[in-house]
């Protein structure tokens, strides 16, 4: 991403989180930084473009692996996993859990965001969502693992 591609889009968060917050313009900085993408690693462009494109995968799996739609469907669910296969092996398992983690958080911050979709943010709203977003853009991939396991065992123990 360019430098003004970078700029435009900040203005544009500023704008959302403007319009969301009620207030009138104003700085909206908080707001950019908590949604900013803080992963802590540095990827090369290489990496970033194998794992934007597993990420990608991801979602195009998910979207196919659904109930109905026949033997085409499943065709095409069988081919994009077998894509996704091969972009695992070819990336590692370091760029795997990363496009992984990316995926989760991407859903996350959608169903954040769906809670306020018919009504009005409050300031008090805004505040949580903040947490929530800088909580959000806190969590490492072992932080994901641990949660997902202790959720099974959980899921286990009561079923």
């Amino acid at each position: 991403m360019s430098e003004h591609d970078a700029t435009a889009a900040e203005a544009s968060l500023r704008k959302a989180v403007e319009q969301l917050s009620g207030d009138g313009p104003g700085d909206g900085s908080e707001a950019v930084q908590a949604l900013a993408d803080v992963s802590g690693k540095a990827w090369t462009p290489e990496q970033e473009t194998q794992i934007r494109a597993m990420v990608e995968q991801i979602r195009k799996l998910r979207d196919l692996n659904r109930p109905g739609g026949g033997w085409w469907r499943r065709r095409r669910e069988w081919r994009a996993r077998e894509r996704l296969v091969d972009m695992m092996e070819a990336g590692g398992q370091e760029l795997l859990n990363e496009a992984e983690l990316r995926t989760w958080k991407s859903h996350a911050m959608v169903e954040l965001f769906l809670k306020f979709m018919d009504t009005a943010m409050k300031q008090d709203d805004m505040v949580e969502t903040l947490a929530r977003i800088e909580a959000l853009n806190a969590v490492t991939f072992e932080d994901y693992q641990r949660a997902k396991k202790a959720l099974a065992e959980e899921k286990a123990a009561a079923g």
